[in-house]
């Protein structure tokens, strides 16, 4: 008996050897969507800014269908006023130009505005949603890389950087 309560203790004392770790960011959770016949999604996931960095925020369409295009002008429209009431901005200007597709790959992006003055997060904020956009869209090609081109500069070819 005097072996078995020492066996006991011995064994609560030594546990499992895993010490203790805080949580591990890994990123944003996996987003489901409704799609219709066609392939394309029914919400629509735009990359909008908190806390400095990009994260994905859906919004419903309604049921109809978002084209690439139209999902890169609803970021350019910026947060909703509940988005930003969660504390999402944009680092992108404001924008209602037309937004032009040449497939790929990569898929090329043309924006009717220049580049060079927007921040890394909102490049990313593009990038994010575009690629997103893509892989709903079931007529482009989509391998993860896009190139983004504006008025005054094409960027080198471009991968999302949210997680």
């Amino acid at each position: 008996m005097k072996k078995l309560f020492v066996l006991v203790v011995l064994l609560l004392v030594s546990a499992c050897g895993v010490k203790p770790t805080g949580v591990v960011p890994a990123g944003p959770a996996p987003t489901l969507r409704n799609t219709t016949g066609s392939g394309r999604g029914t919400d629509v996931i735009l990359y909008l800014v908190i806390d400095g960095r990009v994260a994905p925020v859906t919004r419903s369409t309604g049921g109809g269908s978002v084209s690439v295009e139209t999902a890169l002008s609803l970021l350019l429209a910026g947060p909703t006023s509940s988005e930003a009431a969660d504390g999402y901005v944009s680092a992108l200007p404001r924008q209602t130009a037309p937004i032009a597709l040449a497939p790929g790959p990569p898929t090329t992006i043309s924006f009717p505005f220049p580049l060079k003055s927007i921040a890394a997060v909102g490049i990313n904020q593009l990038v994010c949603t575009a690629v997103a956009a893509l892989a709903t869209d079931g007529q482009y090609s989509n391998d993860g890389t896009i190139s983004i081109s504006g008025t005054d500069v094409q960027l080198p070819y471009q991968t999302c950087q949210a997680f």
